[in-house]
């Protein structure tokens, strides 16, 4: 498995700038009442080999849940969600450290109300060479 692909959707979203803060994966974070923000989940498949001698392939999934005020509407969360998509489309391939990532579906879920926010989960599956 490699690190280097949730550092690589990490610090995607970190450069997309999007103005929401971010709860990062286990990661003391506070929700402020009212303020909108994203949370950021990379899961990864189990490797396969891809050749006999130094690589592997891997799928997963980048998740973004978009957390905003309940009662605020649906169209602010899904204008980010779509302004999010853009940087993630299809075929988008991802960088970090000489670890490449290529997004190869997406889809956004319907949103939820879940204790106190309207909530969106957008997931960006994936497709990586691993190297051994």
């Amino acid at each position: 498995m490699s690190v280097k692909i949730d550092q690589a959707f990490v610090s995607a979203f970190i450069a997309g700038a999007y103005g929401l803060p971010i709860a990062h994966e286990n990661f003391d974070f506070t929700p402020v009442s009212g303020t909108a923000y994203a949370e950021l989940k990379v899961a990864q498949n189990i490797e396969a080999p891809l050749s006999l001698t130094d690589s592997n392939d891997t799928t997963g999934a980048f998740l973004v849940t978009l957390r905003y005020p309940l009662d605020s509407g649906s169209i602010a969360i899904k204008t980010m969600a779509d302004t999010i998509g853009l940087d993630f489309k299809i075929a988008t391939v991802i960088s970090y450290a000489g670890q490449s990532v290529k997004v190869n579906r997406h889809g956004r879920d319907v949103g939820v109300a879940e204790d106190g926010w309207y909530k969106i989960i957008l997931t960006f599956q994936y497709w990586a060479y691993v190297a051994r």
